[in-house]
């Protein structure tokens, strides 16, 4: 610190100061310099009266000079924190007069700062201390504290010294939550000049106050919410605090899997409602936690499509395509699709009343969704168009099958493609001639297959080919007839019979008749390996045939009967009433001969 060195002007001649009188001007009547800086001014005496005039300083004076009626003092450069130059005149009737230069000598702050900054929680009371450092003539200094534009404080002080001082000012607050964000800073300022002169203040940098403070709802009241038709609503939730609140929803029950999971952290909620009820929104933070209800009740509104818009799609080779019809509605709609009418067999009654259809569209053309309630009906239309691309199976997967014994199996063949595909199959050696030109062209072949061995499918269009294979094995099975119930026939004269024992069976069975005891002779070894025997049959009785393979043995009775036969005496009266018939002819013919003669 540099300690102001005191000088005293001193007066060169004797004589009475008339000071109320004195007819010396200074100019500048004051100054104001910084230490270091030159200092000048210039005296002048008015009195025609004057002998000389003369400076006094301890620094810089200038002696007395005859004959002069203005005279300069200079400094080059002011080396003390106080000094006093006096202009004195002499005048011829030997008074003197004597004129002191107020001159201050200042030096701005070196710096300016602030202190003791800290995050404060909302009705904590803090300071802030702001030092000012190497600041002269501290008397006129005023330190001045501002919140963004406004000053909240202004404070001098009591010192005597000239010389350079440091400084502290400090300014107590109790934290509120509209101070958060604000800007504090001080300024410190010598007050030597008029206003709007000298140098600036010196300014601190800004502190930005962080206040800490529970959530606060911006509209805090609860609210009663009513939904127009089809329109949306906003929950506003959005609160103040710092840290910056967390959100959570709450929906009613009925809402809860619906929104599960959604906007849980968004302190505004702008949906279509479905259901009415209470929702509750939570905002938190480290400094507390506030809750606010909604309450919801909505009106009836029309479908509305969530997507609105009409759709052209095209379908990749082999892709599943969705279409979506999903609309908002309450009560919520229901939906009807319409195929073109092309695949309204295939797609008959499937799916009608889904919003979202996903599968592979086989047909090209318009699908119309409607979505109604009982407030009104919206339609949709999707336009689709199909690229073509080669065939593939369903299921892809090559198959090994077994049999079991008697029973069906299905060979599923199926395949998409574009153009829709067409099939052929390649039965086993020993099947070809049993299934040929048959389901060739079928997708899906169900029958009992009698022939073990691989059953190629081959399905094409114009994209392609693709081939699958069934590898058929069949288990062993005891023969079992076609018709399995035994049967009674009768022989009308002279027809012929079928008696048939067709049977079923793995291997394929062997057949043996065993005919009734009168008839043994006549067919004797004849037809015993025969399914079926159709002949004439002379015999009545019971004809037993028996089915057999490695797995079994079945019988079944054919019962014959034969209608009854004719009388003798039924013969006799035929034959004497043929007689009389003749005899009456002859007489006839003899009696129109015996005319002609005559």
């Amino acid at each position: 610190m540099m300690w102001p060195f005191i000088s005293s002007c001193l007066i060169a001649c004797t004589g009475e100061l008339v000071s109320t009188s004195c007819p010396l001007d200074i100019t500048p009547p004051r100054v104001v310099v910084r230490f270091g800086d030159s200092l000048s001014a210039n005296c002048t005496s008015s009195s025609n009266q004057t002998e000389g005039m003369g400076w006094e300083c301890s620094y810089g004076g200038v002696d007395f000079i005859y004959g002069v009626s203005s005279l300069p003092f200079k400094i080059d450069s002011v080396p003390e924190w106080e000094i006093g130059p006096m202009c004195y005149v002499n005048l011829h009737d030997g008074d003197q007069c004597v004129e002191v230069l107020p001159v201050t000598v200042y030096k701005m702050p070196d710096s300016v700062s602030l202190k003791n900054l800290s995050t404060v929680e909302e009705g904590q009371q803090f300071a802030i201390q702001c030092d000012v450092v190497n600041v002269a003539p501290a008397r006129n200094l005023s330190v001045l504290w501002h919140k963004g534009n406004y000053i909240m404080k202004s404070e001098t002080f009591d010192e005597s010294s000239p010389s350079p001082v440091s400084k502290s000012s400090v300014l107590t607050l109790t934290a509120h939550r509209d101070d958060d964000g604000a800007e504090i800073r001080c300024e410190a300022k010598l007050n030597l000049w008029p206003q709007e002169q000298g140098p600036p203040p010196v300014r601190s940098e800004a502190h930005t106050l962080t206040v800490l403070y529970p959530p606060a709802f911006i509209d805090p009241l609860n609210e009663t919410l009513e939904l127009s038709a089809g329109e949306k609503m906003t929950l506003n939730c959005n609160a103040t605090g710092n840290p910056l609140p967390s959100y959570h929803w709450q929906f009613l029950q009925a809402a809860q899997e619906t929104h599960k999971n959604q906007n849980e952290n968004y302190p505004v909620l702008t949906r279509p409602f479905k259901f009415p009820g209470i929702y509750t929104c939570t905002a938190s933070n480290t400094q507390g936690t506030v809750t606010k209800y909604f309450t919801v009740s909505e009106s009836p509104y029309p479908p509305a499509f969530i997507d609105p818009l009409n759709e052209t799609l095209e379908l990749s080779a082999g892709e599943k395509m969705t279409l979506n019809c999903n609309a908002t509605g309450n009560p919520l709609p229901s939906y009807h699709w319409q195929f073109p009418q092309a695949a309204q067999e295939t797609y008959k009654n499937q799916n009608e009343n889904y919003p979202v259809l996903t599968q592979p569209f086989k047909f090209p053309g318009i699908y119309t969704c409607t979505a109604s309630n009982t407030q009104g009906t919206v339609t949709k239309y999707f336009t689709v168009s199909e690229s073509p691309y080669p065939p593939a199976f369903i299921n892809p997967l090559n198959e090994t099958l077994e049999l079991s014994v008697g029973e069906k199996m299905t060979l599923n063949c199926n395949a998409t493609g574009n153009p829709l595909p067409s099939y052929h199959w390649q039965f086993p050696q020993a099947a070809q001639e049993t299934y040929k030109n048959q389901d060739v062209n079928h997708p899906i072949v169900t029958r009992p297959f009698e022939f073990p061995g691989v059953y190629t499918c081959t399905a094409s269009n114009t994209q392609g080919t693709v081939t699958k294979y069934f590898t058929v094995s069949e288990s062993p099975y005891p023969p079992a007839f076609i018709n399995p119930l035994n049967e009674t026939l009768e022989l009308s004269a002279g027809e012929k019979m079928s008696l048939n024992c067709n049977a079923t069976g793995n291997p394929l069975p062997s057949y043996h008749w065993q005919f009734p005891q009168a008839a043994q002779e006549t067919y004797k070894n004849q037809d015993v390996n025969h399914p079926i025997v159709t002949r004439p049959f002379e015999f009545p009785g019971v004809y037993t045939c028996t089915a057999s393979n490695t797995q079994g043995t079945v019988t079944k009775y054919f019962t014959v009967s034969k209608p009854p036969g004719i009388g003798s005496g039924v013969i006799a009266g035929i034959a004497v009433f043929v007689v009389l018939v003749v005899l009456l002819f002859g007489a006839l013919m003899y009696y129109k001969y015996a005319l002609r003669k005559r």
